[in-house]
């Protein structure tokens, strides 16, 4: 599946989508993605759990992940100037596990782990390297009166860029968050074809056949 309808799937899920200009959404689309990349490419060909070891990040196992308001997470990192971690819930990446079939095949235990860590790595790398790709893109006006204007950071095009990051590093066939999307059809949480329209419109939005889309509402 694409990267960059996928990739626009993620930021429509920021809570500043609505502000962002149509022509603009490639720039953010294509930077974030181009980020991951390009951080992937120091690190291909090295297992992922030895750069936590070389890095000295530590990997331990949480509990379900279940949290309030119906939120599941799968792990969290933890980052500050005395190191950095990551927790692990196990339960919820082997049900992510479970349920992301696609073409045929789906995910491992250890991949969806894998796949978690490799996600994870890269916020830890840019914390670590003093660098943020959701700052060095540019803001968005997001509020303004009377001529004063205030501008806000994409903060999705972090996430982004972790997915590009993740793909690249493990050579997955597409960016992880299309597995996040098949829990949540398989699970009857998200119909097939509300997914599939999501995708459509976003395509769309990206290609500027659907400036009006942003303009009256987002993404649903």
């Amino acid at each position: 599946m694409d990267d960059r309808i996928l990739a626009m799937c993620e930021l429509s899920n920021d809570l500043l989508f609505q502000k962002i200009p149509p022509e603009r959404m490639g720039y953010y689309v294509d930077g974030a993605l181009e980020a991951g990349r390009t951080a992937a490419a120091q690190f291909r060909g090295t297992d992922i759990r030895s750069l936590y070891q070389s890095g000295g990040i530590r990997i331990y196992r949480g509990g379900t992940g279940k949290k309030g308001y119906g939120v599941v997470l799968r792990g969290q990192a933890t980052m500050s100037p005395e190191g950095c971690s990551v927790e692990l819930y196990p339960d919820s990446i082997e049900e992510l596990a479970r349920h992301s079939g696609w073409e045929g095949r789906r995910l491992t235990g250890e991949e969806a782990t894998e796949v978690h860590l490799a996600h994870e790595f890269f916020h830890i790398w840019e914390y670590q390297q003093h660098k943020s790709i959701v700052e060095e893109l540019e803001g968005v006006v997001s509020f303004s009166l009377l001529g004063l204007k205030r501008h806000s950071h994409i903060n999705r095009c972090g996430e982004i860029a972790a997915h590009a990051f993740a793909k690249e590093l493990l050579s997955l066939p597409c960016l992880p968050n299309l597995y996040d999307y098949l829990y949540l059809i398989d699970t009857g949480k998200m119909a097939r074809g509300d997914f599939e329209e999501l995708c459509s419109r976003m395509e769309r939005l990206l290609l500027g056949e659907d400036a009006r889309y942003a303009v009256e509402g987002g993404a649903k």
